[in-house]
Parts: C-alpha cells; structure tokens; sequence
C-alpha cells in the first residue's frame, strides 16, 4: 500500500501594507517545503495534480468559503473540495521547491467584481492550504498556512490624491487630496462629487469646519460649532438676511 501524501503548511512572503496586512495590489509568494509519500520527496512526476487553495472568511462566524481558480468563485469549503487550486510550480533541489503567487488585486469572479478584498476590522479573513493528488488520483490536503489580510499599498500614506474610493480614473465620480495624521486619520481635504451636470466642491478640516460649492452654484460657509466666521476686510453686498437675537422670523436688509 503506498503511503499517504504529506503536505506541509505554506510559507507566505508579502509587502507588508501595516500592521501586518499584505498589500492588495503586490503579489503573495506561497512557497512549500517538499512534499513526501513514506518519508520520500515527490516531484510533478509522481503527483496528477499540485496547487494552493485560499479559504475566506467574510466575518466572525461566517462559513468559510473556497476559491475555485477554474471557475472563478467562492464555494462552500467542504472536505472533499470540488474547488480547483491555484497552480503551482516546481524547482528541484530547492529547499521549498513548491513556489506559487497569489496576484489578489488583478483577480476577478465571474461576474467581474474583484475576488479578494481589503479588510474592514479585520475581515475579509484568509488562509491558505496545499492540496495534492498522488498519481492514484487520491487527494491530500495540507494544514492551513498563517491567517492574512489585505490593505492597499497607498492606506499607509499621510496624503490621498486620486478618485473615490474603490474607484478608478476612468469611471470616476468623485475626487479627493485628504490629508492625514500619523494616526491615519483625516484632518483635512478637498471633494469633489459629480453632481450631473455640475458638482459639489467640499473644502473641510477635522474641527468641523467646511465651506461647499453646491452644484446650483450657491455657496455655504460652515464654521465649527461654537465658531463663527470672520471676514477680516471690507464686505459689499446686495441683500442681507439675518435672524434677530432674540429669535423670530428672518429679516431682510436691502
């Protein structure tokens, strides 16, 4: 009887994106120690099949679902998979001769949405595992690598230039320069929102204060609460509407 397929647990190397999360848009190098029958080390030519399977999991208790690489979907992940692996490539004599990568922002499901996501309080979660089939045609699963998440290569930056979220130049409706602190929080910028057929231009800062451009072409000036605006020149205007102290109805100085 010939001894059953040992797979070993994948080594993942990354750009680390912060905190320890790889960035979406570099590639993930899963590399494999030998894999052996009886203590053997077994090359594409004793093997029907090699390759890496990914495991998500889009929130805490949620079931794990499996990358099929052939059909480009998420599918129940189940003992007997029928998920296809990402393939694999082999270097004799190398010490983690089983190389793979894991290209998470080029890849798109059958619908054309993007497959991998970056992380939101720390889902989507993701694992990786080796899956070979010995000549016979019997699988052989391995353990599951380190748990990884992605973020964007560019979060980490203090200065954001460039189209809305998850969006791309060329279908953009918005535009932004923000501005961050070292704690990557956002303390000012400049929007931009398509508002057909013009736009609203947002000019804001983290006190609370903004000034807006509405598409119709007015003008609001909002000063953080408790503040007031100050106008340090001479004002010319033709009409005047103001509330009294006291409360009321508006009035009207022309």
């Amino acid at each position: 009887m010939t001894p059953p397929i040992a797979v070993p647990a994948p080594t993942l190397h990354y750009q680390d994106a912060g905190a320890g999360a790889a960035a979406l848009e570099k590639p993930v190098t899963v590399l494999f120690a030998p894999v052996t029958s009886g203590g053997t080390a077994l090359g594409p030519a004793q093997l029907a099949g090699y390759g890496f399977l990914v495991v998500r999991r889009t929130s805490p208790g949620s079931v794990p679902e499996v990358w099929d690489d052939k059909g480009k979907r998420w599918l129940p992940d189940q003992p007997v998979t029928p998920a296809t692996p990402v393939a694999l490539s082999y270097r004799d004599g190398d010490p983690n001769p089983w190389l793979g990568m894991l290209v998470a922002g080029g890849m798109t499901d059958t619908a054309g949405a993007p497959a991998f996501a970056k992380a939101v309080a720390g889902y989507p979660l993701y694992t990786l595992r080796g899956m070979f089939t010995a000549a016979s045609g019997t699988p052989a699963a391995g353990p599951p690598g380190a748990q990884l998440t992605f973020a964007g290569a560019a979060d980490k930056n203090l200065m954001v230039m460039g189209p809305g979220q998850d969006e791309k130049p060329e279908n953009a409706t918005q535009t932004r320069v923000l501005l961050k602190n070292t704690g990557q929080q956002v303390i000012g910028g400049l929007v931009i929102d398509r508002n057909a057929p013009g736009a609203v231009v947002t000019v804001s800062n983290a006190a609370g204060a903004s000034v807006l451009l509405r598409a119709d072409g007015g003008i609001e000036l909002h000063p953080a609460p408790g503040h007031g605006v100050v106008i340090a020149g001479d004002v010319e205007t033709e009409r005047l509407t103001y509330q009294p102290a006291g409360g009321g109805l508006k009035r009207t100085l022309t």
